[in-house]
């Protein structure tokens, strides 16, 4: 016989999570907008940079490729390293620094290729590698897609940096990478989990791209099914957001703008209203510095076999 208490017991509201809700509000006021507006070519760029500037991430990420390179043994001749969606060179042109201190006791050149469709991007690309005058590196920069690149085979490290997102065809582009390895090669991921920042990200890219986003918990399940062997690991690393909370900020918009990957001052006043709800919702005072606030903003890295 079931008593009244179990009865009140098993009747009681499950606790409502107000990040969920949140989402499931910015989804459902979508989906009778109009079509998102995209980021122009130069918008991206500047988001993009003021994004990186105020994350620890970057730093953590050129760590990893300068040790993890310092400890592989190059073959005579030359070093090749192809950036996937290499972007305006932020993250690339730290990376060959770091590594042409290295090449001189390699006794072998140093090849860096990028390769991007912004050409804004590329054009940064390219300023910040004559900017940062590495005399004993060979770079190269190519505006294409990455399915149209042709490139043949020979790289020791093949990687996407936060870019296999923006693929069409991700797996393709994961098979297409894993061929232009090296014997000994590696193909290097650094992909997000789908988290607080994503999924508010994935609201609108969804949306926009009428395509899923996939994130590392969909890669594990990727190269489980294809049998690759390959290591992971993550960083546990922040966004500084403080100002989000500033009116009329330029650094506010530029973040939220890129979080969204749209124009959020053409969104719809209730959307963005619930955007800025949402980010203050998951935003974090810091402990160490007064008047700061912080977003969890992690990364898992995959190291791929050739």
């Amino acid at each position: 016989m079931t008593t009244s208490s179990s009865i009140h017991s098993s009747s009681r509201p499950l606790e409502r999570d107000p990040r969920k809700d949140l989402l499931g509000q910015i989804k459902a006021a979508l989906i009778g907008s109009s079509d998102l507006v995209p980021l122009t070519d130069a918008r991206y760029l500047e988001t993009h940079g003021i994004y990186e500037g105020r994350s620890d991430q970057q730093p953590l990420i050129i760590d990893w490729f300068a040790d993890r390179i310092a400890a592989t043994r190059p073959r005579k001749g030359a070093f090749r390293v192809l950036s996937i969606g290499c972007g305006s060179g932020i993250l690339d042109v730290q990376i060959a620094t770091r590594l042409q201190a290295q090449i001189q006791d390699w006794h072998c050149d140093l090849h860096y290729v990028g390769v991007d469709p912004n050409p804004v991007e590329c054009e940064a690309f390219e300023q910040k590698f004559e900017n940062a005058a590495l005399d004993q590196v060979n770079v190269e920069v190519v505006n294409t897609t990455f399915e149209d690149l042709e490139a043949g085979r020979g790289f020791d490290y093949v990687h996407f940096v936060h870019s296999l997102y923006y693929m069409p065809d991700p797996k393709a582009a994961l098979e297409k990478a894993r061929k232009l390895l090296a014997p000994g090669g590696r193909l290097v991921v650094f992909h997000a989990p789908c988290e607080a920042l994503n999924k508010l990200t994935v609201c609108f890219w969804d949306k926009h791209y009428a395509r899923q986003m996939l994130f590392a918990e969909d890669f594990v399940e990727i190269l489980d099914a294809w049998q690759w062997d390959y290591e992971r690991a993550r960083f546990d690393a922040q966004l500084e957001v403080s100002p989000l909370t500033q009116t009329d900020s330029s650094i506010g918009l530029a973040l939220t703008d890129f979080i969204v990957q749209v124009d959020s001052t053409r969104l719809p006043a209730p959307v963005q209203e619930l955007v800025a709800r949402y980010l203050r919702l998951v935003s974090v005072d810091s402990a160490e510095e007064q008047g700061k606030t912080h977003i969890s903003h992690p990364v898992d890295v995959f190291v791929i076999a050739g």
